[in-house]
């Protein structure tokens, strides 16, 4: 199975490259004969233009952020309940 799968890579490659070799390399006598030519054909053709059409986005106001002041409340003397003391000697 491995010959084969490897003959049929080589193949394949092979294909590829003469199949670009052949379209970069031909020429017409005249014009006649590249305008019938489907590879000149498809190489002279424009970019299709794309026909999406965008809308313009739509502002709206959905609310107002209010700010409200905040203060913290220091409550002191509270990590003293939770330290150990040193250790007698």
């Amino acid at each position: 199975m491995q010959f084969r799968s490897r003959w049929l890579a080589w193949l394949c490659l092979s294909l590829m490259l003469w199949a670009a070799m052949a379209e970069s390399t031909h020429n017409h006598a005249n014009q006649t004969e590249a305008a019938s030519c489907s590879i000149c054909a498809v190489a002279h053709s424009t970019i299709p233009v794309s026909s999406a059409h965008q809308l313009k986005p739509v502002f709206a106001t959905i609310g107002l952020l209010s700010e409200e002041e905040i203060t913290a409340k220091a409550q002191p003397g509270v990590f003293e309940l939770g330290i150990r003391g040193p250790p007698e000697a």
